[in-house]
C-alpha cells in the first residue's frame, strides 16, 4: 500500500492535480464498502496530504489565486474552535483527529480545488466529479450479476456504498448537476448517467433523500425558466394527481410496502434518537461534547435505544449541537443557510450559467438530507467532498460577481 500511495503520489505531484480530485472523489465514494473500508481510509490521509503539498507550493511560488476572504476566517475559527474542543472531549485522540481531516478538507476544497476552477472553469470541475462517480453508480449495478443480494440491505439497493441512505443522499446531490450536464449538452451518456441515477434512488428507498431530490429538481425545473412556468406547472399537478390515483387504485399495497409504511410514525428510530439528541444538548448547550464524538455519546452515556440503527443522530443540525452546542452551531451553518438565501434572491442577469442554478439545486438537496443524515462534517462520508464542492463553486461565483462589479484599478 506504501509503494501504491508513493506511486500515486508522485504522479500526482508532477502531473495533473485533476487527477486528485478524481481519485479523492473515487476514495471517499467508496470508503463504506467493507473490503476497501481500511484502505480507503488511510488512503484519504496520502490524499488529502497532497492537496496540501499543493498549497505550500503554490504560496512558495506565489501562485495563489486569490487572498484570503471572510469565509476563510470564519472556516479558521471553527476549526479552531474544533481542536480546542480535544481538550473537554471524552474522546480526545478523536476530536484531534478528526478535526485535522476538517482542516485538511478545508484547504483541500477552498484553495486548491478553488484554483483549478479558477484555471479551467467551474464546469470543468463538475465534468470531473460526474466522470469519477458515473464508473462507480455503473459499479453499483454490475455487482447484482456478482450476487444478486450483494448490492441490497433488507430489500433496499445500497450500490457500492454500503448504505442506502448514502446511495440515496448522492443522488439527491448530484442529480441537478447531471440533468445540468444534459441539458447543455444534449448527450445521450448524460441521459443515460442521470436515469440511472434515479433508478438508484427509487431503489434505494431512502425516503428523506427522496424529498430532498423532488424539491431541488422542483426547483431547478421551474426556478431556470419563467417563460414555461405555467406549463411546468400544470404538468406537475397533473401528473401529482394521476400518480396518486394509479397509487391508490393499482398499486396501494405495494406502495404502502416500498415507502415501509410501518415506519413512517417513528421515522426509521429518528424519533426515538432525536429526543435523547436533546436531552444531550440540554446538558451541554454552549460548547456540547467535543467534536467528532457524535457516534460514541450513545455508548458513553448508555442511552437505552430500541428502535433507531446505527450510532448517529441521523440529524446533522442536532449532531452539530451535541458536538460543539449552540457556537458551533450558528458558525458552521448560519454562513450555508446566508449563501442559500442569497442565491435564492439574487437578481440574475440572461448571462447567468445555468450551472449555478444546478449548484443551488444541489445545495438545497444536501441541506434538506441534513435534517434525516449525519454527515456534512464527516470527512470519512462518500457525499462530503461533492457537497463541499458545490458550496465552494457558489462561493466561487459570487466573488467573481463581486470582482466584475467592482472599479477598475481598485
Amino acid at each position: 500500500m506504501l509503494i501504491l500511495c508513493g506511486l500515486i503520489g508522485f504522479s500526482l505531484i508532477f502531473f495533473s492535480r485533476g487527477i486528485l480530485i478524481f481519485l479523492t472523489i473515487i476514495c471517499l465514494a467508496v470508503i463504506t464498502i467493507p473490503s476497501f473500508t481500511d484502505i480507503a481510509m488511510q488512503l484519504r490521509w496520502v490524499l488529502f496530504f497532497l492537496f496540501c503539498l499543493h498549497i505550500f507550493g503554490d504560496i512558495f511560488l506565489g501562485r495563489t489565486v486569490r487572498r484570503i476572504k471572510f469565509f476563510d476566517v470564519l472556516a479558521i475559527v471553527f476549526i479552531i474552535y474544533a481542536l480546542l474542543s480535544t481538550f473537554y472531549s471524552p474522546y480526545p485522540r478523536l476530536t484531534l483527529e478528526r478535526a485535522i481531516t476538517l482542516l485538511l478538507l478545508y484547504i483541500s476544497v477552498f484553495w486548491i480545488i478553488w484554483k483549478y476552477a479558477y484555471d479551467r472553469s467551474p464546469e470543468t470541475v463538475i465534468n470531473l466529479i460526474l466522470q469519477a462517480l458515473a464508473p462507480v453508480f455503473i459499479a453499483g449495478y454490475l455487482m447484482i450479476f456478482v450476487g444478486p443480494y450483494r448490492p441490497f440491505m433488507l430489500g433496499r439497493f445500497t450500490g457500492v456504498f454500503g448504505n442506502p441512505n448514502n446511495l440515496g443522499v448522492m443522488s439527491s446531490i448530484v442529480l441537478p448537476l447531471i440533468l445540468w450536464k444534459f441539458l447543455e449538452t444534449r448527450k445521450k451518456t448524460a441521459l443515460f448517467l442521470f436515469l440511472l441515477t434515479l433508478l438508484g434512488l427509487f431503489l434505494s428507498c431512502a425516503r428523506g433523500a427522496m424529498n430532498a431530490t423532488a424539491l431541488s429538481l422542483g426547483y431547478f425545473i421551474f426556478g431556470r425558466s419563467k417563460k414555461l412556468r405555467p406549463l411546468l406547472f400544470f404538468s406537475f399537478v397533473s401528473f401529482t394527481l394521476i400518480m396518486a390515483w394509479v397509487i391508490e387504485s393499482m398499486i396501494k399495497v405495494y406502495f404502502m410496502s416500498y415507502i415501509r409504511v410501518k415506519t413512517i410514525p417513528i421515522l426509521g428510530g429518528r424519533l426515538e434518537i432525536w429526543p435523547m439528541a436533546m436531552n444531550l444538548i440540554m446538558d451541554k448547550p454552549i460548547f456540547g461534547y467535543g467534536f467528532g464524538v457524535e457516534d460514541k455519546l450513545i455508548e458513553f452515556k448508555h442511552l437505552p435505544v430500541v428502535q433507531h440503527y446505527g450510532r448517529y443522530m441521523h440529524n446533522s443540525y442536532l449532531g452539530m449541537l451535541v458536538q460543539l452546542g449552540i457556537l458551533g452551531l450558528i458558525i458552521f451553518f448560519v454562513p450555508l443557510f446566508i449563501l442559500l438565501f442569497k442565491e435564492l434572491f439574487l437578481r440574475r442577469g440572461s448571462e447567468a450559467p445555468l450551472l449555478r442554478h444546478a449548484l443551488l439545486a444541489s445545495l438545497i438537496a444536501g441541506l434538506i438530507c441534513c435534517v434525516y443524515e449525519s454527515f456534512i462534517y464527516s470527512v470519512g462520508n462518500p457525499n462530503v467532498l461533492i457537497l463541499w464542492i458545490i458550496i465552494m463553486l457558489l462561493t466561487f461565483y459570487r466573488y467573481q460577481d463581486k470582482a466584475k462589479n467592482m472599479p477598475e484599478g481598485t
